[in-house]
């Protein structure tokens, strides 16, 4: 919902602003009812306010999902996308030093997907079962 009503209402703020231009709309004024052949365009400046007032709610959406998620949230796991590249091989929040002090051996490249012969569709770069030491 924040997505949706972010972009739609980004879009329905400044897409109308580049209509009021070619329309001959001055910038700066703060108000448009001394100038009589603007008048057919306050709808449409009221039009871009009410949009931005939801625009603006929809940041609402954002920071309640960022702290329920920060609190309430599950937490993610050390690998939770299966990647076999090294920095998902250390605990989640990492130690200080990333490795608990033990440097990493390495057996495999970062991109071994689809191993004949392996148990997962993927092998770490640590996993020693199907490669050589490098």
């Amino acid at each position: 919902a924040h997505f949706w009503l972010t972009f739609i209402g980004t879009y329905a703020i400044f897409m109308p602003m580049h209509y009021l231009g070619m329309a001959g709309h001055p910038r700066r004024y703060s108000q448009l009812t001394e100038l009589a052949y603007l008048h057919n365009l306050i709808p449409l400046q009221t039009f871009m306010t009410y949009a931005a007032f939801i625009t603006i709610g929809a940041q609402i959406i954002f920071v309640i999902n960022l702290f329920w998620s920060m609190f309430k949230g599950t937490k993610a796991t050390d690998n939770p996308w299966d990647a076999t590249t090294l920095e998902w091989t250390t605990a989640t929040p990492p130690p200080h030093d990333n490795f608990n002090g033990q440097t990493p051996v390495v057996h495999n490249g970062p991109y071994e997907y689809g191993v004949p012969g392996a148990s997962r569709d993927f092998v770490m770069q640590t996993d020693p079962s199907l490669g050589t030491a490098h």
